[in-house]
């Protein structure tokens, strides 16, 4: 019997994979996309047509941030840095206590490692410091290195997860919004992608936070609201409602903001707690929940950054089309048009010398009432510091004098920020009144643009002040307390706004910011000489708002002679263009009025499809910049 081998069972196919889901677009990511493309290729447009607005577009793209800030600000024991401690993850990293951080910025970015580097008054360049010396440099409870004064700045860096996204800053003095801390953190305000504004849930929002708010609306365009410790408050949904009702009323520019309820406490312990606990702890302490709507604030912000650019070039297509429909009227078959043209020239040319001369002598009237107004305001500043400060010091007691370097530092600040904004409004004011004398509105924006232009050269090539001797107090510069100015006009025409009067507000900022505060050779020698001894104390604050006056009094004549200077050589390249334009107008009606009438037809033909080019472009462009303003969180996403 013959065995037959038994054939084995034939392989069964292998069950075949499932394709994976593709990932879901990312709203956000598809909205920056889509406004890098439509800034690049509008540009790439703009280029063919109008090289010299384009490199403009340029320049704003280059000025924009490459990561969005927020900036956090709140009243004094609000909870304000263990939110940002809760935030990062980190408790303990940014010093907690009702004395924090009195004269400097605290910026946290990502790092790989984490490191401090600090901004001494004066100082270009940062010394780096371990994040242990946070209390000794940044607080009042720790002991500064002899020969060291109070930073204006410091730098964290740390590798969070959240600063990947975004950096934050903790505006200076303890949280508190008085008037002098107030001034100071608006300064950071003028920076912020988005605010967040720290309150609790003991009570509703005081009196200096809506007032604080009310100003801040003016430099923000998005705010966050954090209610901290809904641990310890059970009443925090009546008190956060309270607080919606007196935004509404006092600034209902932010009545659709998110308000996020949060604990900082419940968000250390579930730090340290394991499994479900942790997960409880974490979701109840709403951490989560705020960290997630700042990524999306931040990932919103790179999108408002290709924004801004998309915006300057829509400005600049919708320029060109207006430019061609005004073209196409000079080949209409009117004999008139280029008489016209030349009767408006030779009235232009001769109002042009009048002007020139009136707006010279303007500029010069306006320019020293200006500055004896601010002189005035800044004399009586100091007057009313030095009287508190002197009355202070008859009632202060040992710990009191101790600290006086500091208060007196925080009070100069505040008044350099306070005269900042007091130039600011002088500026504005003074090209108002010389500038609208002379151009409309078009001709306006090209000579603030210009006018902007040579005030920051001037700027960048001055001289800093600094102390060099034992008897120098004050440190005074154009870098000081000038965060405002030096970020409102690199922005660019995209972000400050469109208008003749947004070209005005930029130079004003160019020009405006001053900043003061005590140096190094001020602390030591109080410390050396003066501390405890109350007449002595009298003598250097007498003395400190003395130099203070002598060396913002130099400042504020060195500002308006800037001014002065720029206006007067940015004045006739302007009006030279006026007169340009005119010539250019006239030859064309010139031309077309030789023209047979096919000529002309042609002519508009090839005109209107520019203007209906350009047209398309601004609503193609406007379509992005609608999806953008889908992005900010509202308030339906607390």
């Amino acid at each position: 019997m013959t065995d037959t081998a038994t054939p084995p069972p034939a392989a069964k196919p292998a069950p075949a994979k499932k394709a994976a889901a593709p990932a879901k677009p990312n709203p956000a990511q598809q909205i920056h996309k889509l406004c890098v493309r439509a800034a690049k290729a509008g540009n790439a447009s703009l280029r063919t047509v109008d090289a010299k607005a384009a490199a403009e577009v340029d320049e704003v793209s280059r000025w924009q941030p490459d990561k969005p800030v927020a900036v956090v600000v709140g009243e004094t024991k609000r909870g304000k840095s263990s939110l940002v401690n809760a935030l990062l993850g980190m408790p303990g990293l940014s010093p907690v206590d009702a004395q924090v951080a009195t004269t400097a910025y605290l910026e946290f970015a990502w790092a790989e490692q984490a490191s401090v580097r600090a901004w001494q008054p004066g100082a270009a360049d940062p010394m780096l410091l371990g994040v242990g010396d946070l209390r000794n440099w940044a607080t009042r409870l720790g002991t500064m290195p002899p020969g060291m004064v109070p930073p204006r700045r410091m730098l964290v860096g740390h590798p969070s997860a959240l600063l990947k996204h975004m950096s934050v800053v903790d505006t200076p003095g303890t949280g508190g919004l008085d008037p002098d801390h107030a001034q100071i953190a608006l300064e950071a305000v003028g920076r912020a992608t988005c605010l967040i504004m720290v309150t609790d849930a003991s009570s509703p929002m005081a009196k200096t936070e809506l007032d604080f708010l009310t100003e801040a609306s003016k430099r923000v365009n998005f705010v966050v609201f954090a209610l901290t410790k809904t641990d310890t408050y059970p009443g925090w949904r009546t008190v956060m409602e309270e607080n919606r009702s007196l935004i509404e009323a006092h600034a209902p520019r932010f009545r659709n903001a998110p308000h996020y309820p949060v604990s900082a406490m419940l968000a250390e312990h579930a730090l340290n707690s394991q499994g479900p606990t942790r997960q409880a702890l974490a979701k109840e302490s709403g951490i989560g929940k705020m960290q997630r709507a700042l990524v999306k604030v931040a990932t919103a912000g790179k999108a408002l950054v290709a924004a801004n650019v998309v915006r300057a070039v829509r400005t600049e297509f919708q320029r060109l089309a207006v430019s061609a429909a005004a073209d196409m009227k000079a080949y209409d078959p009117d004999p008139e048009a280029a008489n016209r043209l030349k009767e408006e020239k030779k009235q232009a040319l001769a109002l042009r010398r009048t002007e020139t001369k009136k707006a010279n002598l303007a500029l010069r009237v306006e320019t020293q009432r200006a500055k004896i107004e601010v002189q005035g305001r800044l004399r009586t500043h100091l007057q009313e510091l030095e009287e508190a400060l002197l009355d202070e010091v008859e009632k202060a007691n040992k710990a009191t004098l101790e600290s006086l370097p500091e208060r007196v530092d925080i009070a100069l600040q505040g008044i350099a920020a306070r005269l900042s904004g007091e130039l600011h409004q002088r500026f504005v004011l003074l090209a108002e009144r010389v500038l609208r004398q002379v151009f409309n509105d078009d001709e306006l924006r090209q000579a603030t643009n210009s006018i902007s232009a040579g005030l920051r050269t001037a700027a960048s090539g001055r001289a800093r002040r600094g102390d060099n001797s034992d008897g120098a107090l004050l440190v005074a510069s154009s870098a000081g307390v000038a965060m405002m100015a030096g970020r409102a006009v690199t922005m660019g025409a995209g972000a400050i706004g469109l208008g003749a009067v947004a070209g005005i507000g930029a130079i004003a900022l160019t020009a405006s910011g001053v900043g003061i505060g005590i140096a190094a050779a001020g602390y030591l020698l109080y410390r050396r000489k003066i501390q405890g001894n109350r007449q002595a104390a009298k003598q250097w604050i007498q003395r400190v708002i003395a130099e203070a006056r002598a060396n913002l009094n130099e400042e504020i004549s060195f500002r308006f002679t800037e001014v002065e200077f720029v206006f007067n050589s940015t004045l006739d390249d302007a009006l030279e263009r006026r007169a340009a334009e005119f010539d250019a107008r006239i030859s064309a009606a010139e031309n077309a009025q030789k023209a047979d009438q096919a000529a002309r037809a042609k002519k508009q033909a090839a005109l209107k499809q520019r203007r209906d080019s350009m047209a398309a472009k601004v609503k193609q462009l406007d379509e992005v910049l609608a999806k953008a303003r889908t992005l900010v969180p509202g308030e339906e996403d607390a």
